[in-house]
């Protein structure tokens, strides 16, 4: 697949996701899988990239942000609902997004994968599954054939989607948390680290353990 003609790459987030995703860019574009540069960061904090080595500036706060004809952005926020604010945010400026597929990464021929999405290295994405706009995968997570992701979805290190699961917009799983196959997730459900889900979960749900039960209120 030949990668799109891009000359400027925004990553919006300069925190440690953000860092993260500028090594995965610079391995994408080492790789021949992104063309263009690095061109900064949007972040509305007074964080410095440069203290941590990494030599693009921040360009200034999201909602200052007038996008240029060659820029693409990618949303480098961790927590679901917060992707989804800074989507809408940067939607309003007429930004344009792009995904960022780690090398190291193996995404199945076919699978598809909608715009804003992150896949990090080691991650693996089975065939025919789905991932709708701006989900982020993160290292040795996997995404089992026949799965789908809503939007804003996060999936962190070492947790699974099984086969066939359907997973709603935002919804997080924390590292090592497994969704047993062909369940359902609700919207914003959220399932704690090491959690693994054996029945279908309503929206706005915390689970955990194992098995997952929910997360008692107050």
């Amino acid at each position: 697949m030949t990668p799109p003609p891009l000359s400027a790459l925004i990553i919006a987030g300069a925190g440690g996701l953000g860092r993260e995703v500028a090594g995965y860019i610079l391995d994408a574009l080492a790789a021949g899988r992104l063309r263009g540069e690095i061109r900064g960061f949007l972040d509305d904090t007074d964080a410095d990239p440069a203290t941590f080595g990494l030599p693009f500036p921040v360009l200034g706060p999201m909602d200052a942000y007038r996008p240029a004809a060659d820029e693409r952005v990618v949303v480098a926020v961790g927590a679901p609902h917060d992707r989804g604010i800074v989507v809408r945010r940067l939607e309003q400026r007429g930004a344009r997004f792009i995904s960022v597929i780690h090398p190291l990464a193996w995404v199945a021929q076919p699978a598809w994968l909608e715009e804003g999405c992150i896949v990090a290295p080691f991650a693996t994405i089975g065939m025919n599954a789905r991932l709708g706009s701006h989900c982020l995968i993160n290292t040795h997570a996997g995404i089992g054939h026949d799965a789908s992701l809503g939007s804003c979805s996060v999936i962190s290190p070492h947790a699974v989607v099984n086969g066939g699961a359907i997973l709603a917009e935002r919804v997080l799983l924390g590292s090592g948390a497994v969704i047993t196959p062909r369940r359902v997730i609700g919207e914003a459900a959220c399932i704690s680290a090491g959690s693994v889900i054996q029945s279908d979960v309503a929206a706005g749900v915390t689970m955990w353990g194992n098995p997952a039960r929910p997360l008692p209120r107050g």
